[in-house]
């Protein structure tokens, strides 16, 4: 039985009004045991981290007694009076945020993480649940619209942007509605929808996913970002010009990114010899690092290793391989540190076309939780220092002593002949 708490600031909600009182009833519950009509329910109960105000302190006080056998045995219900043996009940508790569930409870439950659905995932949720069932609310046959793999997947991509399917719900629907529209006028056609025709179902397309470039540049390179609706490639630019050695950020950074970026800075500095860096560089050009759309806030530490190979590149004048992305934080010793949203990160490299990820080697662990079909087209590469970084992604660099010999990634050189840099693939 499902029951919300999300906006209660009242631990009358929870317990119930007694019937003395104005607004009497039984509290949430006690109604929820009522409807599931047995004593050993399954009770969900959601919105634990969207409680309001100082009266959720009473919420949670409810909420542990119900975690505690022996204090759930004997809830008091103020409507009723009399307690009620919640013992045999089994409770879920569910929550968007984790942060902003009470700290108190936190202690109290076993974590379960739901991570978000891939993109082969939702088309195949949309090809057998999703699309039949709005057909069926829609008046449609499956003769009057199709929609193949390769429209759906545009729809997923270009259209929906989240870790669930409530949007591409909607998409579908609209869809449908054109088209119950088209038959309602006389239109007996079957719409079969291609990859251009969307843009006249669905209008212009909402999202634009980042992709990996065609060329190697200097001073380009691409992070890998977790968030809420699952990971994204996050682009990285850095340019010098003649100054006095100053580090300039832009792109609307938090406190912990400004950081990594002092961190790779100096790590580089200190490499300078291995990478053939003049020392005079480092006090005659100053280096702006820029992270586009600078609209949206960032902040976090995996973008560390991002952020020293740009400013190896920029100062070294060496390109940067294109179809490399990474993710991983950085030391002052150049140590790459551990990491999350590992699945999250390598769906995105493999949707963005990167054939190669950089990850820490602490994160090895995580490499269960990526889908066998991305592992098969993405070679996964543990790192464990920045010279590693540099001698997989960086042109014309010697091979660092932490990365395995016996693997081997090959890159396709400016002339098109086959090279050859050190790397593992899992």
């Amino acid at each position: 039985m499902r029951t919300s708490v999300s906006g209660t600031s009242d631990a009358s909600e929870l317990r119930g009004v007694s019937r003395l009182m104005p607004g009497a009833g039984p509290g949430k519950i006690v109604r929820a045991l009522q409807q599931a009509g047995a004593n050993n329910p399954v009770l969900m109960i959601d919105g634990v981290d969207r409680l309001l105000g100082e009266g959720g302190l009473g919420v949670v006080e409810v909420l542990l007694e119900l975690l505690d056998p022996e204090s759930s045995a004997h809830f008091a219900d103020h409507y009723l009076g009399l307690t009620v043996d919640l013992s045999r009940a089994v409770i879920l508790f569910c929550a968007n945020n984790l942060e902003l569930v009470p700290d108190a409870l936190q202690e109290r439950l076993e974590v379960i993480e739901v991570p978000g659905y891939a993109e082969d995932e939702k088309l195949e949720i949309a090809r057998r649940f999703l699309l039949p069932r709005q057909l069926r609310d829609h008046g449609l046959a499956a003769r009057d619209l199709r929609i193949p793999d390769s429209a759906m997947r545009a729809i997923v991509r270009y259209y929906t942007l989240e870790a669930g399917v409530r949007s591409l719900v909607r998409q579908l629907a609209m869809i449908c509605r054109k088209v119950a529209r088209a038959r309602a006028t006389g239109d007996r056609r079957r719409h079969s929808l291609t990859v251009k025709q969307l843009d006249g179902y669905l209008g212009h397309r909402i999202y634009t996913p980042e992709m990996a470039g065609k060329s190697d540049e200097v001073g380009v390179a691409a992070g890998l970002a977790w968030t809420a609706a699952g990971g994204e490639i996050l682009m990285v630019e850095a340019l010098k010009m003649p100054g006095a050695g100053r580090v300039v950020t832009t792109g609307q950074l938090g406190e912990v990114m400004k950081e990594s970026v002092q961190a790779a800075h100096s790590y580089v500095r200190s490499r300078a010899d291995v990478l053939e860096i003049d020392a005079e560089a480092f006090a005659n050009f100053d280096i702006h690092i820029h992270f586009p759309a600078a609209g949206v806030p960032k902040d976090g530490p995996s973008a560390g290793i991002t952020v020293g190979l740009v400013i190896a590149s920029v100062l070294s004048d060496r390109p940067i391989r294109h179809d490399v992305a990474m993710s991983g934080e950085v030391s002052l010793r150049g140590r790459v540190l551990q990491v999350g949203g590992m699945r999250e990160k390598a769906l995105a490299a493999y949707r963005a076309g990167f054939k190669v990820m950089l990850y820490p080697s602490a994160n090895q662990k995580d490499l269960d939780e990526v889908p066998r079909d991305v592992r098969k087209h993405l070679q996964l590469v543990p790192v464990e220092t920045m010279d590693d970084v540099f001698a997989v992604a960086l042109h014309r660099v010697v091979a660092a002593r932490h990365v395995a010999s016996n693997f081997v990634i090959e890159f396709e050189d400016d002339d098109g002949d086959d090279g050859e840099g050190t790397g593992a693939e899992a």
